[in-house]
């Protein structure tokens, strides 16, 4: 009798953690945000329908010696047992969440992305976009005043509850980085003064929409027309200052807005990048090719270099008769 009574509640507790259940055919999500207890971990799996008795698969985390249950978005499909579940929480085996920030993007492109296309990423202290770069860099997440330009595009990993101030916060702290690494080991004779101003013209270059290959090239027209006092005279520039007004093709009008960020009519750089740059393009301005063009076109993916004015004008109607590339 003693025997039996040890084995069955044995018997029952194995069967209970062991005998897989079959999960709904669509299977079932659960997310486990951050900060979650186990008690309430366990309350979201059973509310879920993932275990079929709470009471046990509590028992074996007290047994097992209450080790920690990660955050992360579950998927459970097909025939699973609660010490497969339990096993699967205390490991983190989860969905990866992520969170992508393109090159070339603008601030209000990510905040697109966070609002759109980042479930379960807690973005309720985020400022409102209007106000975000200037309010961003308040809060330590950019500088000069701005955020615009100082988040690395990469993807960011996160998990259910994580803030998506948390999320920039990583994405800045990696542009430094990569920006103050980059800005040391820079080319010698640039004609920047400080790593902000490399941002800045690699977000220009970067909005050039050049293939990697040409970035080099193109980073050198810009600083050779800095070196001369030349204006940019990059459309990307125009479009920034345009924001909402941009309807997707510049006209003669469009390119003399006022605007500080209008390099057609004001020579130098604007006062702060015009989109986050990336690996690329922050290379190529601190690495650019050896040359003395100053112009440039693209015609069908293929770009045309040119050192002087005249040149670059036979290019243009050599190229672009009807003025359907791009030019500088």
């Amino acid at each position: 009798m003693v025997l039996f009574a040890f084995l069955a509640p044995a018997g029952l507790y194995y069967v209970g953690m062991y005998w897989p259940e079959t999960m709904p055919a669509k299977g079932v999500t659960v997310p486990i945000p951050l900060g979650a207890s186990g008690a309430q971990s366990i309350a979201a799996l059973a509310r879920a329908g993932v275990l079929d008795s709470p009471s046990l698969f509590r028992l074996a985390w007290a047994l097992a010696g209450h080790p920690p249950m990660q955050a992360g978005l579950y998927q459970f499909q097909g025939r699973i047992d609660q010490a497969q579940v339990l096993r699967r929480l205390i490991t983190g085996q989860s969905t990866p969440l992520n969170l992508l920030i393109v090159p070339g993007w603008r601030l209000q492109d990510i905040y697109q992305e966070i609002r759109g296309k980042a479930p379960y990423l807690n973005d309720q202290h985020l400022p409102r976009r209007e106000t975000a770069a200037r309010r961003l860099a308040q809060q330590g997440i950019g500088a000069e005043g701005s955020a615009e330009g100082w988040l690395f595009p990469d993807s960011y990993r996160y998990v259910p509850g994580t803030t998506a101030m948390s999320l920039l916060k990583r994405a800045y702290v990696r542009m430094q980085h990569e920006l103050q690494a980059l800005w040391a080991g820079r080319a010698c004779g640039l004609p920047l003064h400080n790593p902000y101003q490399a941002l800045i013209l690699a977000s220009i270059v970067q909005k050039e929409g050049a293939p990697p290959a040409q970035q080099a090239h193109i980073a050198a027209v810009f600083l050779n027309r800095l070196r001369q006092g030349m204006p940019l005279q990059s459309d990307p520039t125009v479009i920034y200052a345009l924001g909402d007004r941009y309807t997707g093709h510049l006209t003669p009008q469009e390119m003399r807005v006022e605007s500080p960020y209008n390099t057609y009519i004001h020579t130098g750089l604007p006062p702060t990048p015009i989109a986050m740059p990336g690996l690329s393009s922050l290379l190529a301005v601190l690495h650019p090719m050896d040359s003395t063009d100053l112009y440039f076109i693209a015609q069908g993916g293929i770009y045309h270099y040119s050192v002087g004015y005249k040149q670059h004008l036979k290019q243009i109607l050599r190229y672009l008769p009807h003025s359907g590339g791009a030019r500088s």
